[in-house]
């Protein structure tokens, strides 16, 4: 059974118990509180009867008054306040009884005394006699029924309207309860089947409405996801072709001829195959780093120091480029780190610098300690980078030319790395633009243990 039926079964349930419940009540309670008033009613009128009674009694000395005359009862049952009231041949006087002060029958038809109620005659503080009525359930008559019956098809009708207002209740709520969830069955269904461009886009503001939006957050993360892997697989597929076409066509035209077997030409296959080798490398670190698998070795080691000797690896090259290198280093700064991971980081940051800065540019490198945390940064001259990629400079095989130059601008995936091996310890790392008109990066380690 579906939940719109599980629904629709527990609205009708809930709804005919409170209608038969209701409906119960209000004739119970309705016939209780005619009963009550007719006898309030009948009570309050036999009374006032018994004082005109007592007075007369106390006039007359005995009750020959009445005996005399039966007829007279009824007049003053009339003037006791029932004027008005008609029940046809059989008037409420007549089910009077006259009672001596031993409660034997002076007038009226006989009662049981289970269901007589009665009122003393009192004639100047003295008891003359009994004065007794039957109660409703003795005297009810056939108008009293009608006017029962009348109810209880009222009530009736009542019941059979609340039964049908119940089901078309009920199948209203189970349809708007179950409408959302069947259409959040259809969209986790399409995402199973690998469709993620539908969205829900629920105007509800309730638990399910939350739900809605985030499987709509949830489909727009695995269609940027999919949308990634594949933009992913295609840049491998063109960062791995290039230097394999250079090979292949470095290799036939050594085998046919066209070019001679020379140093040179083997230097240049060499010079592809390495740049093939650190293109993999790449990918096997990053898809490690993504996966969560690339080892790190966290030492104590001195971040000052790894800098010098980083730094002073690339005196060579910053001098070919005529580069300005300006540190900003403290004497030492130890910290918890991996420095082989560490000195990868800072030598894809510098690289990233050879490559895009101008000849004669300028690198400031500087650190300082703030709180309990390190801060690495490092500044180039033009230059610089647009403002729409600056976000995307940790993206994968992201690079800012257009063309995709692989001799000027590399694989694009440097940068990646750094972010996945600063993350690792615990730090985060950004771009910004730098003052001196290039690329600021910023790299903040954590000052103690990860």
């Amino acid at each position: 059974m579906g939940i719109r039926n599980k629904l629709f079964l527990i609205f009708l349930g809930t709804f005919l118990v409170l209608i038969l419940a209701a409906s119960g009540f209000y004739y119970l309670s309705f016939v209780r509180s005619l009963n009550t008033y007719l006898d309030e009613r009948q009570q309050e009128q036999v009374e006032r009867l018994a004082e005109h009674l007592g007075s007369l009694y106390q006039q007359t000395g005995s009750w020959n008054f009445l005996l005399e005359e039966p007829r007279r009862l009824k007049r003053l049952y009339r003037l006791a306040g029932d004027e008005d009231r008609h029940r046809g041949k059989n008037d409420d006087h007549r089910h009077l009884q006259l009672l001596d002060t031993d409660k034997e029958l002076l007038m009226g038809p006989p009662a049981p005394p289970r269901l007589r109620v009665e009122v003393p005659i009192l004639a100047n503080n003295q008891l003359a006699g009994y004065l007794t009525y039957p109660n409703q359930e003795a005297i009810r008559d056939k108008l009293d029924d009608r006017f029962l019956e009348r109810q209880l098809r009222f009530v009736l009708w009542m019941l059979a309207e609340g039964v049908v207002l119940s089901l078309l209740v009920s199948w209203l709520l189970a349809r708007h309860l179950v409408a959302p969830i069947l259409a959040l069955t259809h969209h986790t269904r399409a995402l199973q089947e690998g469709d993620y461009s539908g969205r829900l886009n629920s105007p509800r503001r309730d638990e399910l409405g939350r739900l809605g939006h985030q499987l709509d957050q949830l489909s727009l993360r695995l269609e940027q996801g999919q949308q990634a892997r594949q933009r992913w697989f295609s840049d491998i597929a063109h960062e791995l072709r290039t230097p394999l076409a250079i090979l292949q066509g470095e290799l036939e035209a050594l085998s046919d001829g066209i070019r001679p077997l020379t140093l040179d030409a083997i230097k240049a296959l060499e010079t592809e195959t390495r740049q093939l080798t650190h293109l993999v490398n790449d990918l096997h670190d990053l898809a490690l780093a993504d996966g969560g698998n690339l080892r790190y070795q966290l030492v104590e080691e001195d971040l000052a120091q790894l800098t010098h000797d980083v730094l002073d690896s690339y005196r060579h090259l910053f001098d070919q480029k005529q580069f300005i290198v300006d540190r900003w280093l403290p004497e030492s700064a130890w910290l918890l780190m991996d420095p082989v991971r560490i000195r990868q980081l800072l030598d894809n940051l510098l690289q990233n610098s050879l490559k895009y800065t101008h000849d004669g540019g300028q690198l400031r490198v500087s650190l300082d300690c703030t709180g309990k945390q390190w801060t690495l940064v490092l500044e180039d001259s033009a230059p610089g980078v647009p403002d729409a990629s600056l976000p995307h400079l940790f993206d994968h095989l992201y690079r800012v030319e257009s063309s995709r130059n692989r001799r000027t601008g590399g694989a694009g995936l440097g940068l990646a790395i750094c972010q996945r091996i600063a993350e690792a310890h615990g730090g985060s790392i950004r771009a910004e633009h730098s003052p001196l008109g290039g690329v600021r990066i910023t790299l903040t380690l954590p000052g103690e243990s990860v």
